[in-house]
């Protein structure tokens, strides 16, 4: 069963009220979207407008403004309105797919979640790019990010910033105790049970366990670790099991079962194992680089007692260091009456000039890799700045247009590992048939 445009235009309140902020743009041009005026940049005067959140600077400015007026220092004849974009990810996929589905020419380009390129380029929602900009300028950035923009032998989304995930840690307890930071899964479960004997933490690790995306991208990294995948990389087939799978599964249920983990775990998701951490009862945290921002709040209680490295491997295994993708991309919209504008300044935000203001000003990773790998980087006090090109990239099962029940199939399973509900071998079994269910399309 093909999946349908319906699939994505269903995302519970605020679809209507979404779409109704975009209606009055205007219908598209119609027919299939005109490339080589996508490849030129207008000469005229004329205006294009960006789907996109505010982003705060460090000094209280949105970080479009900044790139805005940076962009029209190049090309003072195109003006870039911004329109905002509903706060809730879903939300905004939603109004965003319903309006392009419709023919609608704007918003001309938009701010999309990385996991959407091969959902919006299968339902012709986003503008093919490979012929625009030449099929070597995906050679500036990291591989797993050009795979996850990619689908069907094309791209179909500008990078513009990079999330990843690292291991938070108490340095002031691992100190107290005279414990290095862990370089292995194994070592990480020592020093819990260390620490936690001792009270001083009430668990060791805490990451995000509930049926959500958020356990999707720890089930993708704690397989790269054993040293498998999700899916292949055309994301056509099940490639989960095996020793890999076996040793990521049984590990995540051990982390549990012998208390490393709390039994509570199978609840969390971001905001929840991040309240743990700055709360004070967890030693080990995995999450996002964002979260740095939040545990050195001003009024963090654990704010310069924390450090953060890139996430460890199992002893034996493959190598350390993965860190599942996440970000945010732009997409062109396939009936903007101004492609090449569009274009131009959705191009420009993925480069140098703007990756530099963006990591100068913002707290967000870049996605250019001369920029994230630079020595500026690398010199930053921020840990998950200075560190951000060491962290192997891993990708969630994205490459499908399938991506939201591969997920739930996945996820849902897992959880259910967790929570004692099967042994690692059922929910290894369970989870490839649900996976390989949803990538036939036969899945709900």
């Amino acid at each position: 069963m093909a999946l349908r445009r319906r699939s994505l235009l269903t995302a519970g309140v605020g679809v209507g009220v979404g779409v109704a902020a975009l209606a009055g743009c205007g219908g598209g041009r119609g027919g299939a979207p005109d490339l080589a005026r996508a490849a030129e940049v207008p000469r005229g005067e004329v205006t294009v407008r960006w789907w996109s959140f505010p982003m705060a600077t460090g000094d209280g400015r949105d970080l479009r403004t900044l790139l805005i007026d940076a962009f029209r220092r190049h090309h003072p004849t195109i003006t870039v309105e911004t329109v905002d974009a509903p706060a809730v990810t879903d939300v905004s996929r939603a109004v965003l797919a319903t309006a392009v589905a419709g023919g609608a020419a704007s918003p001309d380009l938009y701010l999309g979640d990385v996991a959407w390129p091969a959902q919006f380029a299968h339902n012709a929602l986003a503008l093919p790019l490979d012929s625009v900009v030449g099929a070597g300028y995906w050679d500036a950035y990291p591989e797993p990010l050009v795979r996850a923009v990619g689908h069907a032998g094309d791209s179909y989304a500008f990078p513009f910033y990079v999330d990843q995930a690292y291991l938070y840690y108490r340095r002031d307890l691992l100190d107290r105790h005279g414990l290095a930071v862990p370089g292995s899964w194994e070592e990480l479960a020592e020093a819990v049970r260390v620490v936690t004997r001792a009270g001083d933490a009430e668990y060791g690790l805490a990451f995000q366990g509930a049926v959500y995306e958020g356990l999707t991208a720890n089930v993708a990294e704690f397989v790269a670790d054993a040293g498998g995948a999700i899916l292949d990389e055309e994301g056509t087939r099940v490639t989960l099991g095996g020793r890999s799978g076996e040793r990521a599964l049984t590990f995540l249920r051990d982390l549990v079962a012998d208390g490393v983990a709390p039994r509570a775990v199978g609840t969390f998701r971001e905001q929840d194992s991040t309240d743990a951490f700055v709360g004070g009862r967890a030693l080990f945290l995995r999450n996002w680089a964002y979260v740095w921002g939040v545990v050195e709040a001003p009024d963090s209680p654990v704010a310069g007692r924390v450090g953060a490295v890139p996430r460890p491997g199992f002893a034996d295994g493959a190598a350390a260091g993965h860190g599942c993708l996440g970000g945010w991309c732009n997409f062109v919209n396939p009936h903007s009456e101004q492609p090449g504008a569009a274009v131009a300044f959705a191009r420009f935000c993925a480069e140098e000039e703007a990756q530099v203001i963006m990591m100068r000003n913002t707290s967000y990773l870049p996605a250019l890799t001369a920029v994230r790998a630079g020595a500026e980087a690398r010199r930053s006090s921020t840990p998950v700045l200075a560190a951000a090109d060491e962290v192997r990239l891993v990708a969630r099962p994205t490459g499908t247009p399938h991506y939201p029940q591969v997920s739930k199939a996945l996820a849902t399973h897992v959880n259910t590992l967790l929570t004692g509900g099967a042994t690692p071998a059922e929910a290894l079994a369970h989870a490839r048939d649900g996976i390989a269910a949803a990538l036939e399309g036969t899945a709900l």
